[in-house]
């Protein structure tokens, strides 16, 4: 038998096309969500963000594998849209009392 059906004969193909479409889907949320919070998110949010972004090769890269994306390019994109913050906190000086 070919190797688009199970031993029953049965095929499978649309099994694992939607199982498929669904992982790209679910990586691609998990990618947009983190470039939302990047740009838009609470402080909090966006420091994490940043730090998977840009920081977090590993599973970045995993990532935009999922949703077929190249995680360096994608990184270059982001940058000229918008900057990184600064990871130290608010504060960089401190207040005069």
């Amino acid at each position: 038998m070919e190797g688009n059906f199970t031993q029953a004969g049965t095929s499978y193909q649309s099994e694992v096309t939607e199982e498929c479409i669904a992982e790209h889907r679910l990586w691609t949320a998990v990618i947009t969500l983190a470039v939302e919070d990047w740009r838009s998110g609470s402080l909090r949010a966006r420091r994490e963000a940043q730090r998977f972004i840009f920081e977090n090769e590993s599973d970045f890269s995993r990532a935009c594998a999922g949703a077929g994306l190249d995680p360096t390019s994608l990184r270059g994109k982001l940058l000229k849209i918008g900057r990184k913050i600064e990871m130290e906190g608010p504060w960089t000086h401190p207040l005069a009392a």
